[in-house]
């Protein structure tokens, strides 16, 4: 379940890197759109949302629901340094544009979107519905 998690986003993210290159011609130069980056950043994020799910359903009364507060508090900050690039001109890579940068944060939310549906959807289990004695009439 979650290392089908990881590898969906793992393949999202390059489609969507592919997609960027060729709608926005990007400059190859910009260095956290290589592919080694993004198959890193995919997988460790991809192996802490793992851990996290695993940790806080073990641990939590209400584990979805703590989860998704965790999710979206991590995956917020993740977009952080790529504003700082967005909004600033500091010159830490090259190629930087406001469509490379984009492209990042769309891979961002779509990581995000593919890991907690799926560890949700397919790692919580399922109470099965009990059933009711029929009453005597």
């Amino acid at each position: 379940m979650g290392l089908l998690a990881i590898i969906v986003s793992l393949l999202v993210n390059l489609l969507i890197r592919t997609i960027g290159f060729a709608v926005f011609n990007l400059s190859p130069t910009f260095g956290p759109l290589g592919i080694i980056p993004i198959a890193f950043w995919s997988i460790i994020m991809g192996i802490g949302a793992v851990l996290v799910f695993a940790l806080v359903g073990r641990f939590s009364r209400n584990p979805v629901q703590l989860f998704l507060i965790i999710a979206i508090v991590v995956y917020c900050a993740t977009f952080y340094p790529d504003y700082l690039l967005l909004f600033t001109n500091l010159p830490v890579f090259a190629g930087a544009t406001p469509y490379s940068i984009g492209t990042l944060l769309a891979m961002h939310i779509v990581e995000a979107a593919i890991m907690v549906c799926m560890l949700i959807l397919l790692g919580v289990e399922r109470k099965p519905k009990s059933k009711k004695p029929k009453k005597d009439a």
